[in-house]
């Protein structure tokens, strides 16, 4: 087992995180997560995934990946010795190009000359008759009375204003309707943190007879939510902007893993949730809810 592999290990089992808990918050295989601790890259695809599954593993066992790479950078091999050759071998050089293909890349700088002359007729064109018919209009002039020049009905002009009218309502209503939201739900009801040991919190719902978790991630996070009798609400990874809402009010104990609480928001009741554990500290956190109904 190399230093690195040590170290890591370590961080691992200080967070109780087993390997197969770390394979799914992952997604590595466990046997490359096995060949990480033992330093044992060979039954790795590449040097590129070496350095990525390494990340990954550090990430999630709460080390900062670049102070990983700069302090075992020896141990860790350098993904672009083998990555280079391969990226160039894949460059087309001009003469592998055939030989129709050579003629439109060469035809295609005289085609959009083209389609630019003929785009400034158009708009010549079209100045010239907004003049004539301005001309016309002076004509019927009467006095101090002046006929006013008709736009056409349903221009492309007076259609995106119509549009960027009725964008701007349709926000201003659901701004509207989002602050009656975020003030409609009541926080009569208590949490209490009443212990915490390594990354398990427990905490106490009480003075209620609601009790609804929502998870809303922003980035992607693996979540798990159980019961005591050993049935499961939802396990796997809650992808970015997803949101999962959990109606667990006839329950009496539910506990609630989070792989990246950085990546993670909850409320309860509608009350966004404050982790007992800052997230920097402690990223994969236990949370254990005990509800006791009002």
């Amino acid at each position: 087992m190399t230093e690195l592999g040590k170290r890591l290990k370590e961080a691992r089992e200080a967070k109780n995180i087993s390997l197969d808990e770390l394979q799914e918050m992952t997604k590595i295989q466990k046997r490359y997560l096995i060949g990480i601790e033992e330093g044992n890259y060979a039954i790795m695809p590449g040097n590129f995934y070496v350095r990525a599954f390494i990340k990954q593993y550090a990430e999630a066992v709460g080390l900062d990946p670049e102070e990983i790479f700069e302090e075992y950078k020896q141990d860790i091999p350098q993904s672009y010795q083998e990555e280079f050759p391969q990226q160039l071998s894949r460059v087309k050089t001009r003469q592998q190009i055939s030989p129709s293909g050579s003629k439109w890349v060469d035809l295609l700088p005289k085609l959009l000359i083209a389609a630019v002359i003929v785009g400034i007729a158009i708009v010549i064109w079209l100045l010239l008759q907004q003049h004539d018919a301005g001309n016309k209009s002076g004509g019927q002039i009467a006095g101090d009375t002046a006929t006013e020049v008709e736009r056409p009905k349903n221009s492309p002009l007076e259609k995106a204003a119509k549009e960027e009218k009725e964008k701007k309502q349709e926000n201003k209503e659901n701004k509207e309707k989002q602050q009656e939201t975020e003030e409609s739900p009541s926080s009569d009801f208590t949490l209490t943190v009443v212990e915490k040991n390594g990354n398990l919190s427990t905490i106490e719902l009480a003075n209620t007879d609601k009790f609804v978790i929502e998870l809303t991630s922003k980035g992607t996070s693996w979540v798990e939510v159980y019961n005591t009798k050993g049935h499961s609400f939802f396990q796997g990874n809650l992808a970015n902007g997803q949101t999962q809402t959990f109606d667990l009010s006839a329950e009496t104990e539910v506990f609630v893993k989070i792989g990246r609480t950085l990546d993670v928001d909850m409320k309860v009741n509608g009350q966004p949730f404050t982790y007992p554990i800052d997230p920097k500290d402690e990223v994969y956190q236990k949370l254990k809810f005990v509800f006791k109904k009002s």
